[in-house]
């Protein structure tokens, strides 16, 4: 995927990448975001940081998990989502891909507490426009929010270097990588057939393609290298 450096010229400065999608005008007279987060705290810190940002931008909607992140946005049809990449309701690769099928020119920025998070790979690929730290300051916030708008991507460097490792090799389908979801999360094959509504030996079938796409040797190892490209992840507890 090509992209683009930023005018800044120092090593650490965010890697943008251009998209195929058209870009929206990069002066526009409101930007209008939604954000959510699964704590209040931060959801509130945000909202602060954003309506200081700048006099164009503004916050219509505040969401504490996946679901009523949707709602939100359906509600409101904002220019921005502004999400926490690990929220109650739905894994965020799915999050990202309902949006993006809903509302095409809605730009998508995730949120992480963690530079490499394994989720960067698979909501990329599923639509998500930005990646930011929540340690970010106001002024790369301010320019990512620019930059996607203006139909590129904005991730940082370590993320970025996660996703073009992780561009290599076969893509998995979408029922493989539910698959490799459920065995990471410890299922057996009985267990994944019966939750897909498949049958076990299908399981194995499925499983054996996903050994070969991803250079695995077993489930184990599927799991590593699956959370290594971001395409499935560990649930914390109670999600």
């Amino acid at each position: 995927m090509p992209f683009e450096r930023g005018k800044e010229t120092s090593a650490n400065s965010p890697l943008r990448f251009s998209t195929r999608r058209g870009a929206l005008l990069s002066t526009m007279a409101n930007i209008r975001i939604v954000i959510a987060d699964d704590h209040a705290v931060v959801r509130e810190g945000l909202t602060s940081v954003l309506r200081g940002l700048a006099p164009d931008i503004s916050v219509v909607g505040v969401a504490q998990n996946w679901t009523e992140a949707v709602t939100a946005v359906d509600e409101h049809t904002p220019d921005l989502a502004l999400l926490d990449v690990r929220m109650p309701g739905m894994l965020a690769v799915e999050g990202v891909g309902t949006l993006r099928s809903r509302h095409p020119e809605l730009r998508i920025v995730l949120i992480s507490a963690f530079e490499c998070d394994e989720d960067i790979y698979g909501v990329v690929r599923a639509g998500a426009d930005g990646f930011l730290m929540k340690t970010s300051p106001r002024y790369e916030i301010n320019a990512c929010i620019r930059t996607v708008l203006e139909g590129k991507r904005w991730l940082p460097p370590g993320p970025a270097e996660k996703l073009l490792r992780g561009a290599q090799g076969p893509e998995l389908t979408p029922r493989q990588t539910q698959i490799l979801q459920l065995v990471a999360g410890g299922k057996s094959n009985k267990e994944v057939g019966s939750e897909l509504g498949i049958t076990e030996g299908t399981v194995k079938v499925q499983l054996n393609q996903i050994y070969r796409k991803l250079g695995a040797t077993n489930r184990t190892d599927a799991t590593t290298k699956g959370l290594q490209r971001g395409l499935v992840r560990q649930k914390k507890y109670g999600e």
